[in-house]
């Protein structure tokens, strides 16, 4: 098991090590990730030919084809693969588990209580995306708790905040997300289907916050503005990666974004009620207003009975 761990360490050390410095040569690379197995209590000998096949492995698994330039005589990651690096809900569990070698996890750690639902899917989605197989399963709705047939041919994975969702085409080529929490009864069809090539799920979520990617909700730019505490923690991670900080001034720190203005992100910006100003657009201020002005009304007509 400890060298399984030390494999996953290496991979994630490697591509941790490619994003926050680019071109590095494949020796200092090799005496950074020697360093970090020495001082995490793992087999500090990373030789050659370990360095190259991981290299190669994380192409052949992850699609991330690490090439080495010749002008900068250094190895970089590929820019078209850079959505892949921002899964960290992926990347931090593993390192977490290789920090802790073979220890349980001690009291002074102290993760989030909630049960991620419907993982048990993930296995069978990845076989069926990769051999093109059709699925086959109940949905339930959470909005009437009603059940429905589904026959999907599965495109992709995604996952949002702890919940974990299938990208695909339905009987009648609509493309549709469905959240694996509310799937039931699960089963691969022996009938295959050709993907629509042209279809990019990772284009497809480019200006999106959360799950919603369609087109009904067009895309906008935002301006916003909030205080300098809470522009700090939006600074160091950001709401989305078209955010850009256009000014700083009278403690305030004002931003901009290009996205859909989805539920996902209403709710988001919502959360951060006690700071945040819209600038524009003027629909999404005027949205917002029209929320709160319904909540206050709700809670004070249940002060009031109670």
């Amino acid at each position: 098991m400890k060298k399984l761990k030390g494999q996953l360490l290496r991979w994630i050390l490697i591509v941790r090590k490619l994003q926050n410095q680019p071109y590095i040569s494949f020796r200092e690379l090799q005496r950074e990730l020697e360093r970090e197995l020495a001082f995490r209590g793992y087999d500090p000998v990373c030789s050659d030919a370990t360095l190259k096949r991981d290299l190669n492995e994380l192409k052949e698994e992850f699609g991330l084809d690490i090439t080495y330039s010749r002008t900068h005589k250094g190895y970089s990651l590929p820019a078209v693969r850079k959505g892949w690096l921002d899964m960290d809900c992926i990347i931090e569990p593993i390192e977490v588990m290789t920090a802790l070698g073979n220890h349980s996890l001690p009291e002074y750690i102290l993760p989030e209580q909630y049960q991620t639902r419907g993982t048990q899917h993930l296995s069978y989605l990845l076989h069926a995306i990769r051999q093109r197989q059709k699925v086959h399963f109940l949905y339930r709705k959470y909005a009437d708790n009603t059940r429905s047939e589904r026959t999907l041919s599965p495109y992709a994975l995604k996952e949002w905040r702890g919940r974990w969702y299938v990208l695909g085409a339905e009987e009648s080529g609509k493309i549709k997300t469905f959240g694996l929490d509310r799937i039931e009864q699960l089963t691969l069809l022996l009938e295959t289907f050709s993907k629509n090539e042209s279809f990019d799920p990772v284009q497809k979520f480019k200006d999106s916050f959360g799950i919603y990617s369609s087109e009904e909700y067009p895309i906008e730019e935002v301006v916003f503005d909030c205080d300098m505490e809470d522009g700090n923690y939006l600074k160091s991670r950001p709401l989305h990666p078209s955010q850009q900080l256009l000014k700083e001034e009278n403690g305030r720190m004002v931003f901009s974004l290009r996205v859909r203005i989805t539920p996902d992100f209403l709710m988001e910006i919502m959360s951060r009620s006690w700071s945040l100003h819209i600038v524009q657009p003027a629909s999404l201020r005027q949205r917002l207003c029209d929320i709160y002005r319904e909540a206050l009304q709700r809670n004070e007509s249940s002060s009031t009975e109670g």
